[in-house]
């Protein structure tokens, strides 16, 4: 189905968004279903062999379940990390759909694959950016403030007040700066895919266009967020379930933890392919929409459907002598167009 580009609101980029995918559910699912099973893989070795969650040996319950929200945490980045590496095929796939072209799900995986080495160095860039640094950070001010502390008799006198300021203050501190380093970075990887940027320049693109639009970015994230938690505990409820009818009640021994542990990985494996596109549909109209709000993109691609041509910002002139060089040159009008919106380097 081809798209008439417009400002939309943020309803009607989610009413779209649900739309597309629903139209083209199994494109979408087919392009999620490999990092989930790479994810999916991952853990059924580590269960089999690794064993991560008891890498340190025997643990009581309380430094066990501090482990096991570590390993956890490696893994949420793993998971994050092919998440954006495969974003590209998503954004091609979704685009494709928009302007009444072809899509299929080994065209936008191969799409991806052509330029995995791209959009391997942007997704670093994203990770980094989006976790690590806030990460760090926040790990950073957390030990300086119980060093003080420390130093301050604080920590020794048992007041509760100040221990959990040490943990709460950072803690509020990474998630603000990870949810707008998200929003800040959400359109360098469409930038990279649709208009050939890469590297730091991809971010910066991002950095430009995502301006004024920053909350409703967040607001799609954190409507498909909550769609994947609903989801999510619908699994573990019915998994408890199942392990209360068939263990306890049913007294079937072969349906022990080990059975449970990989039913769940399974499980949460089909939730990742069914939530995972939602959010890069939704971000990929939303990058339309900031072109079109920004650029006039939508002006663009009327040109471009009436056969005008459309000058390539790299053509473009890139200072203001060269601007009046041209047009002192030109015998004709010609169009004062940005291309593909990439901006001038003058």
């Amino acid at each position: 189905m081809a798209t008439l580009l417009r400002p939309m609101s943020l309803g009607e980029i989610l009413d779209r968004t649900f739309e597309i995918y629903r139209k083209r559910f199994l494109l979408f699912v087919g392009i999620a279903a490999p990092p989930s099973v790479v994810i999916l893989a991952l853990q059924l070795v580590d269960h089999a062999w690794v064993h991560t969650d008891r890498l340190l040996g025997p643990l009581d319950r309380g430094r066990g379940i501090v482990w096991g929200q570590i390993v956890w945490f490696g893994y949420f980045h793993i998971s994050t990390f092919l998440a954006v590496l495969f974003l590209p095929a998503f954004v091609r796939a979704t685009s494709n759909i928009l302007f009444g072209e072809e899509a299929t799900i080994l065209g936008a995986l191969r799409f991806a694959a052509e330029r995995w080495a791209k959009y391997l160095w942007i997704a670093c860039l994203k990770v980094t950016a989006q976790f690590l640094l806030p990460e760090a950070l926040a790990a950073g001010v957390a030990i300086g403030s119980a060093f003080v502390l420390y130093k301050l008799g604080i920590m020794d006198s048992g007041e509760f007040i100040p221990i959990l300021a040490v943990i709460l203050i950072p803690l509020a501190g990474l998630i603000f700066l990870n949810l707008w380093a998200a929003a800040v970075t959400s359109f360098a990887i469409p930038a990279a895919a649709l208009e050939g940027y890469s590297g730091i320049k991809a971010i910066k693109r991002s950095w430009l266009l995502t301006r004024g639009s920053r909350w409703r970015i967040f607001l799609a994230w954190a409507a498909t967020f909550a769609g994947s938690l609903a989801m999510a505990a619908v699994v573990v409820a019915l998994l408890q379930f199942a392990w209360f009818i068939l263990h306890a009640e049913g007294h079937l021994r072969w349906f022990n933890q080990r059975v449970y542990l990989q039913l769940s990985y399974v499980f949460y494996t089909a939730i990742r392919a069914l939530i995972g596109p939602i959010f890069p549909i939704a971000i990929t109209l939303l990058y339309y929409d900031q072109r079109v709000r920004k650029e006039g993109y939508d002006l663009e691609k009327m040109m471009e459907v009436a056969g005008l041509v459309v000058v390539a910002a790299d053509e473009a002139p890139r200072n203001d002598i060269e601007s009046a060089v041209a047009a002192e040159g030109s015998q004709e009008p010609g169009l004062n167009d940005t291309g593909e919106g990439i901006p001038s380097q003058g």
